[in-house]
């Protein structure tokens, strides 16, 4: 299990995941009156907040927090799935797309947030469960290779 590359890119993949739970996504920008005063918050997966001397909790963000939970935890489980290598194979093209209905989700929520007049900006943090998909499908690809590997084993027998 430890000594394949794909059991690596999958941890990875759920360090990168996990990153999300504690640091700003986006960065959301709402002016307030004629004044042009702006007030600047964050939305993590799992709150949306108000940064102002003390911060404050506007809003829980559910259903990104579900997803990121949901990736977080396939890639776990997936490592933890060594010897069934198919299913293996199919749970990273499901996180793959869990993966990308995140960052879809994400891109949604802060325009909703922003819209009509706001502006909003991408963290750095966003970049990572796009490298949690470059990683996820490199962890694919070496199944892959085990998969074909063994069936030729196979038919040398």
């Amino acid at each position: 299990m430890i000594q394949r590359i794909q059991t690596l890119y999958l941890l990875l993949t759920g360090i990168c995941t996990g990153l999300l739970f504690f640091f700003p996504v986006t960065l959301i920008g709402l002016p307030v009156g004629d004044l042009g005063k702006t007030i600047w918050s964050h939305l993590y997966t799992y709150k949306y907040i108000m940064l102002e001397s003390p911060s404050i909790p506007i809003d829980h963000n559910w259903y990104a927090l579900s997803l990121n939970i949901a990736t977080t935890a396939l890639a776990f489980l997936t490592i933890l799935c060594y010897k069934k290598r198919l299913l293996q194979l199919r749970l990273c093209i499901v996180n793959i797309i869990l993966m990308i209905g995140l960052l879809v989700l994400i891109i949604i929520q802060s325009r909703q947030i922003s819209l009509p007049a706001g502006e909003w900006h991408l963290m750095p943090v966003y970049c990572a469960p796009v490298i949690g998909i470059i990683l996820t499908w490199l962890a694919a690809h070496g199944i892959l290779k085990d998969i074909t590997l063994l069936k030729s084993y196979d038919r040398i027998r």
